[in-house]
């Protein structure tokens, strides 16, 4: 990607387009992925250490806005060590600088990709009560925003919500010509447009368990593909009626 053509965000990591990766072997990687990713990212200790950072963020904005609570949603499955490290973060943010903030949690599912492709649709699935928050400050957990029609459309529906106000923070945030242009509130990382596995973010539901925020390579795209993956897209949500069904597109996540 051309550099004029990036478009930076704001109050995060840049890590660039032709950024110097860590020797693996450098790292405590499991045998099991060594040789299916190209390089490593971001290494565990960066990442935990820029959470910090962005807790206090999230904390000097709902002061800010005088909020009374912030009710958190955590989006499954890619963003709950995230969302665990957040939230011991922001503990700690609110215990140093005695902020009275109670913060409540929630879950919500998005399912919207198998292998590195999208289906039609995004399933939303999770949140039973939708009048809990009503009045809430309102604050979305994401792993990645990648093409941003996930969340943008997910930020819509939980606004319809009647909550007083409705914020997202990822860790990461691609550069990628299919983006739709959204961009969150709060963000960790801009990364290049790679697909990035690692730190609970998967491919077909491996490499979660990875510490690291790794690039698969193209052996691990073959190995751990799913068959007939593209046709299972379409079909993969749960058998429930889901609370919102929002159209969407994008490859490694949202």
């Amino acid at each position: 990607m051309a550099e004029d053509k990036v478009t930076r965000f704001p109050n995060c990591v840049v890590v660039p387009d032709d950024y110097q990766s860590y020797d693996i072997s450098h790292f405590c990687v499991s045998p099991k992925y060594e040789k299916y990713v190209d390089r490593l990212m971001l290494p565990n200790g960066l990442i935990k250490d820029r959470i910090e950072k962005v807790a206090i963020q999230i904390i000097e904005s709902f002061e800010n806005d005088h909020a009374q609570s912030i009710s958190m949603i955590c989006v499954l499955k890619g963003g709950f060590k995230f969302f665990a490290d957040l939230i011991d973060a922001l503990e700690r943010t609110i215990r140093a600088r005695g902020t009275p903030i109670p913060i409540a949690t929630d879950f919500v599912r998005v399912k919207s990709y198998v292998n590195a492709q999208s289906g039609p649709s995004i399933y939303l699935s999770g949140v039973e009560n939708v009048e809990s928050y009503r009045g809430k400050d309102i604050l979305i957990v994401e792993d990645i925003v990648d093409t941003g029609r996930t969340m943008s459309n997910l930020n819509k529906y939980l606004r319809t919500l009647n909550a007083r106000s409705v914020r997202v923070v990822s860790l990461l945030v691609k550069r990628t010509p299919l983006s739709c242009g959204y961009r969150p509130d709060f963000a960790g990382f801009e990364i290049p447009d790679e697909f990035v596995v690692g730190y609970a973010l998967d491919y077909n539901d491996y490499f979660r368990d990875l510490h690291h925020i790794c690039v698969i390579n193209d052996a691990g795209m073959r190995y751990f593909a799913v068959p007939d993956g593209d046709a299972a897209a379409s079909n993969d949500h749960p058998n429930a009626a889901p609370d919102a069904v929002v159209d969407g597109t994008g490859a490694n996540a949202s």
